[in-house]
């Protein structure tokens, strides 16, 4: 039977620090094994009536030294404002 993992994790910018179009963030996720299945999501901050906010996660890859699997992938701003905060959602399904 299969397990599953899941957590959620923000980042928020200092004042006048905003994540601006183009920008990216790289991180990077510990904590599986091999042939797990993995999955994250970038969801930005909006209120209503607010602009447009895009966000990609991009760049994603697996890499692996001496026996231990690390994930990295970017966030970057695929819009034409400023993002003041994000959250990333990942899981893990795994044997």
């Amino acid at each position: 039977m299969a397990n599953l993992m899941r957590w959620f994790g923000s980042w928020v910018s200092a004042e006048g620090h905003d994540l601006q179009p183009g920008q990216a963030h790289h991180w990077i996720m510990w904590g599986f094994n091999y042939g797990d299945v993995l999955a994250v999501t970038a969801h930005p901050v909006s209120r209503q009536g607010g602009p447009q906010r895009i966000l990609f996660v991009e760049n994603v890859r697996i890499e692996r030294l001496n026996g231990d699997n690390k994930l990295a992938f970017s966030v970057r701003n695929g819009g034409t404002d400023g993002i003041p905060g994000y959250g990333m959602g990942f899981s893990i399904i795994s044997q």
